[in-house]
């Protein structure tokens, strides 16, 4: 064989593929021309084949669609879930905020109650009165005292009396520049003089460290003193006036009668010193 036969016929086996292939380009780039034109001009041949090609893709399409909606709902809850963790959050701070200013709302309105209730109770009449806060009370439960915020600048002396809305509470016992130390009617060596509201029997009061006050010393018949009779102070000794409401007689037992203040004695928030004229 001679070499000159395989070149040629390798020659010419390249040509006919490189003439196939600009062929087949120059169809290609036709029909996509034609295509073009054809869709530009709304030919109802390309929307027919449009429609049967989006038909048959369209179960494709959904599938495709899934995962893509669920990412994007997925990032809509989140950011609706931030929003609302961000609006809980701020609303549980304002909501802290207003109990917070509920609760300075009803201390306020009961200590102006209290004021109140203080200002309007004056058993004597030819006195004057200093208005005090009580800032601290004794831990002991057999020495019942009380420490007020006022003293001898405000005219306080030892021995006079302290009474709140309801009635008595104590005596002054010790005084300083500007507070002072109160001994209630519970304290054991509390000693008042007293008598009976109906019946008109004197008697002492005496504390004895506890919430019930002893009826000692009485001047008369004690079975005179009914239960629920009101017990006041009375002038006698010259330290107390008249008439200032004490409690009532709540039990009668083998130690004697026991009084019931009007209320807790250690309860009182404000008090008053009664300052004689």
């Amino acid at each position: 064989m001679r070499p000159e036969r395989y070149s040629y016929g390798y020659a010419s086996r390249g040509s006919a593929k490189s003439l196939k292939s600009r062929v087949l380009v120059a169809v290609l780039l036709l029909i996509g021309v034609s295509l073009l034109v054809m869709t530009r001009l709304h030919s109802p041949l390309i929307v027919r084949a449009r429609m049967a090609a989006g038909d048959m893709l369209s179960p494709v399409l959904e599938a495709v669609t899934v995962p893509v909606s669920g990412i994007r709902n997925l990032m809509a809850n989140k950011d609706a879930l931030f929003k609302a963790y961000e609006e809980n959050k701020q609303m549980r701070e304002e909501n802290d905020t207003l109990r917070h200013w509920q609760a300075v709302a009803q201390a306020l309105k009961v200590e102006n109650e209290s004021l109140r209730a203080l200002a309007a109770y004056r058993p004597v009449e030819q006195v004057s009165y200093v208005t005090a806060h009580v800032i601290a009370q004794s831990p002991d439960a057999y020495a019942g005292t009380l420490m007020i915020n006022a003293g001898a600048a405000d005219g306080l002396k030892s021995l006079q009396p302290v009474i709140d809305a309801h009635g008595l509470v104590g005596r002054v016992v010790e005084v300083g520049e500007h507070t002072a130390r109160v001994l209630l009617l519970s304290d054991t060596s509390s000693r008042v003089p007293v008598i009976s509201g109906n019946s008109r029997q004197h008697a002492i009061l005496a504390g004895a460290g506890e919430a019930l006050l002893h009826l000692t010393f009485v001047g008369g018949d004690v079975n005179a003193i009914a239960l629920g009779e009101p017990v006041m102070t009375t002038a006698e000794g010259g330290l107390i006036p008249d008439s200032i409401m004490v409690g009532t007689v709540f039990r009668r037992d083998a130690t004697g009668l026991l009084v019931k203040p009007l209320r807790p004695l250690a309860q009182s928030e404000y008090v008053r010193v009664m300052i004689a004229k």
